[in-house]
């Protein structure tokens, strides 16, 4: 009876253990799951903001040098000679001067202008060796291009579009091309919050481990504690009265405890309890 008992009471330990450890590690990894989750959601949503400000910035920037044709104060400051050239229709004065002022306000890589299609001046104000032929066109219903290369450089740039309409000064309208670098930027970004998703998993792994040790302890030693005691326990006592009765050795009356999951095995020993002292009454 013993020996059927222990292996029952094992295999029963060992579905409990099996079923809270599976609870255990499927929460574990369900946070585990939602974490690496919401980082990369955070991540690609700072660097939508940081490649919207760079967007927005820059075409700030054009619709000022749009404006440069009515600002007497800016063309008082120009040189008279390069002045000159300009109110008398040339263009290229007007695109060196587009050129410069797109350099000076935003740390660019590229600046190009393009006309009719066509690039027909440009700038590298940081020294890469930029060949515009191989630069993507004009992006049709978009006003800017991320590029993960520039020349020969690996990274994030960004290429924005803009138009400067100078139509009213002889000039019509023509387009600006500025690509700027954030992949330093959008390094940072990944850093601070890869670093922080590490630390959290990391946490969540020291915390997932201390569960499943505490789950085993209780599966193991709480688990057949309490099951000794409001289930073997009882059992044992019930096999006890059954021997007891049995050998007529037992003393009392068999108390039946109706609210008890072994209410029934009660009665059936009050039961036998009666049958064998009305045998014994009639042999007597």
């Amino acid at each position: 009876m013993h020996r059927v008992a222990g292996r029952e009471m094992r295999k029963l330990i060992l579905a409990v253990t099996l079923m809270t450890l599976f609870l255990v590690l499927g929460v574990i990894a369900y946070f585990m799951t939602d974490v690496i989750l919401t980082t990369n959601n955070n991540i690609e949503k700072n660097k939508q903001m940081v490649l919207d400000k760079t967007v927005m910035t820059i075409k700030d920037l054009g619709m000022h040098t749009s404006q440069i044709g009515s600002n007497t104060k800016f063309l008082g400051m120009l040189n008279p000679d390069i002045l000159n050239q300009i109110l008398h229709g040339e263009a290229q004065p007007l695109y060196d001067l587009v050129l410069q002022l797109a350099a000076v306000t935003n740390p660019l890589e590229y600046v190009g202008i393009i006309a009719d299609g066509e690039v027909v001046d440009y700038l590298m104000p940081s020294g890469l060796e930029v060949d515009p032929s191989e630069l993507p066109d004009m992006p049709s219903g978009e006003d800017y291009v991320v590029l993960d290369s520039l020349a020969d450089k690996e990274g994030y740039f960004v290429s924005v579009f803009y138009a400067i309409d100078l139509s009213s000064y002889g000039f019509g309208k023509f387009y600006v091309n500025d690509i700027v670098d954030r992949t330093a930027e959008m390094q940072e970004i990944d850093d601070y919050f890869v670093s922080q998703r590490n630390d959290l998993i990391v946490r969540m792994s020291v915390a997932a481990g201390i569960a499943v040790l505490l789950t085993l302890l209780i599966t193991t030693f709480g688990l057949r504690y309490f099951t000794y005691r409001y289930i073997m326990k009882p059992v044992e006592k019930l096999n006890r009265m059954a021997e007891d009765i049995a050998d007529g050795t037992f003393e009392g009356e068999v108390e039946v405890d109706r609210e008890s999951a072994f209410a029934a095995l009660q009665g059936l020993l009050r039961s036998g309890q009666l049958i064998l002292r009305r045998m014994d009454k009639e042999i007597e």
